[in-house]
């Protein structure tokens, strides 16, 4: 099994951080099937579908280099005593894969997930909400689901302590694309290839989802942007947080 988990908090620059590995691995590949969710992430096989497992099986044997891609916490993922089969893959991966966790400012992050979500709420109202990406079937509520806030300063802490994990930020693959990347191919023991290429953002929204479809039935690759929904890394819905927003996140976070 080689394997690359990819993870982080939602809205963290999880699909551009896979297209440049995909893009820079000889043989890398980002699953997509018709059997299987159009956003596949580990978690997926949390739903204990017969098809999506036997399916995500089937494709990481066959291919060179698979890279998975996961927004749960590290004891979402690490169960030590697997209950069924789906558990035992989602363990097996977590423990066998090399490990990537990136993250992002959390003003970013939380204005791109209110614009993702398309939430209703105002963004102070929508920051302060308890955190609603858990996964039932293993753990209760705790105290840091409390807001969003605090999820995403867990998020981000509970990864940065787990081994074996290489932690980059979404600024350094952004501003400093080539050394980044480099660290990381060399740090998984991968070639460099002759020149780095670096993932583009598709300027036809519809001609992109029609090729991502096309791909989910085996019809044509899958497209250099892998996300469901992409969009331009920008906050240029205008949103901002008030100074209170800020006092708000300084009490609820550790994260510098």
């Amino acid at each position: 099994m080689n394997t690359i988990l990819v993870s982080s908090h939602r809205r963290s620059g999880t699909h551009f951080l896979i297209d440049a590995l995909r893009k820079n691995i000889y043989g890398a590949e980002f699953p997509n099937h018709r059997h299987l969710p159009a956003d596949l992430n580990i978690g997926s096989l949390y739903a204990k579908d017969e098809k999506v497992y036997s399916t995500f099986k089937k494709l990481i044997k066959s291919h060179e280099t698979v890279i998975i891609k996961s927004h749960l916490l590290p004891e979402e993922s690490y169960l030590p005593e697997p209950r069924d089969k789906h558990e035992e893959l989602i363990s097996t991966l977590f423990n066998e894969s090399k490990k990537i966790y990136i993250s992002r400012d959390v003003t970013d992050v939380m204005i791109s997930l209110h614009k993702y979500l398309r939430s209703q709420k105002t963004l102070s109202e929508f920051i302060r909400e308890p955190n609603d990406h858990i996964v039932k079937e293993i753990r209760k509520t705790q105290p840091y689901d409390a807001n969003r806030i605090r999820y995403w300063d867990y998020h981000i802490n509970s990864w940065k302590q787990t081994e074996s994990t290489k932690s980059i930020t979404f600024v350094e693959l952004m501003r400093d694309f080539e050394f980044t990347m480099k660290q990381i191919l060399s740090d998984f023991g991968y070639p460099l290839p002759d020149m780095l290429g670096k993932p583009m953002i598709p300027n036809n929204l519809l001609w992109h989802h029609i090729q991502k479809k096309l791909n989910h039935f085996g019809l044509a690759p899958l497209p250099e942007c892998s996300s469901v929904r992409p969009n331009k890394w920008s906050s240029s819905e205008k949103l901002t947080f008030s100074e209170e927003d800020d006092i708000f996140v300084r009490d609820n976070s550790r994260v510098e």
